[in-house]
């Protein structure tokens, strides 16, 4: 299957640093920094000289790390990533420690105590402290992103609709059921649930430009926060000004509140974004 956001990146540029307003946030360099430190040495301590942590999963004092075996000699496609073993990274001690050796992943999430692996086949699986797995859900697309009460995650999953940009959003609990929250036509995808459990943002091209949307766990109807009105051809020569830029992935998201989302928009620029307004901004920080 094709990456859905493909058809996002199309609509948006997203990810453009046109897009994304202001210089990155201090703050956020340093721990990009911090991080590198620690990670760039075990890495090839474990892996060899030539792998690479080429992602972080998530935020807070816990992290995952993706790692390839080597960077490949020519630029792959969007529809050709490579596939990950994972390490977990502490930032306060800046220790490193493998998780999944097998370079078969394409995404990873701290669940609680466990951690969730999604192969690249779409299949994903939840592992223990002490290695075991057990199936949680098949054709899952990505974007894992986990409750606070560490009970659920929700994710992009694949709908088997023909056609190359079809996605729907769901949440997948640790037994394995899976209700679908959001299927418009098109993309939705990039989902992110409140740390009350109740509230789930995720990004839509049903509008021909992507924007956020919000519903519930529940599957209530969803409704349209940010790039109301907009067309896709009111993009082209620049954004007007009202353009809400998306998130260039679901691992770099994090709720400062029930109700404010803080999400990379690409070009290491966060932005933050009121679920119940609408109200979005660019969060550059500032000097310090």
């Amino acid at each position: 299957m094709r990456n859905p956001f493909v058809a996002l990146a199309v609509m948006t540029l997203m990810g453009s640093p046109a897009f994304a307003e202001g210089p990155p946030n201090p703050k956020d360099l340093r721990r990009v920094t911090k991080a590198r430190e620690s990670l760039v040495p075990a890495v090839e301590k474990a892996f060899g000289p030539k792998a690479r942590f080429v992602q972080l999963f998530g935020q807070g004092r816990e992290m995952l790390a993706g790692v390839v075996a080597e960077i490949p000699v020519e630029p792959l496609g969007t529809d050709d990533l490579p596939l990950l073993a994972i390490v977990r990274y502490a930032e306060d001690t800046g220790s490193v420690r493998v998780v999944a050796p097998e370079f078969k992943y394409r995404e990873a999430r701290i669940v609680g105590q466990d951690v969730a692996l999604l192969d690249g086949a779409g299949t994903l699986r939840l592992r223990d402290a002490n290695g075991q797995e057990r199936l949680l859900a098949e054709q899952v697309g990505g974007d894992l992103f986990p409750s606070a009460k560490g009970d659920a995650l929700v994710a992009t999953l694949k709908t088997g609709v023909p056609g190359p940009h079809e996605t729907a959003v769901g949440i997948i609990d640790l037994n394995g059921r899976v209700k679908v929250l959001a299927d418009g036509p098109g993309v939705d995808a990039t989902p992110s649930i409140s740390p009350d459990g109740k509230t789930v943002v995720f990004v839509s091209g049903r509008t021909s430009v992507a924007s956020f949307f919000v519903t519930t766990v529940e599957g209530a109807e969803a409704r349209q926060l940010t790039n109301v009105g907009l067309e896709n051809w009111m993009l082209f020569g620049g954004p007007p000004k009202e353009f809400v830029p998306p998130p260039v992935s679901s691992h770099h998201m994090e709720w400062l509140s029930e109700d404010v989302l803080r999400y990379n928009a690409g070009g290491g620029v966060f932005w933050t974004l009121n679920v119940r307004t609408g109200h979005a901004a660019a969060d550059v920080g500032g000097a310090k």
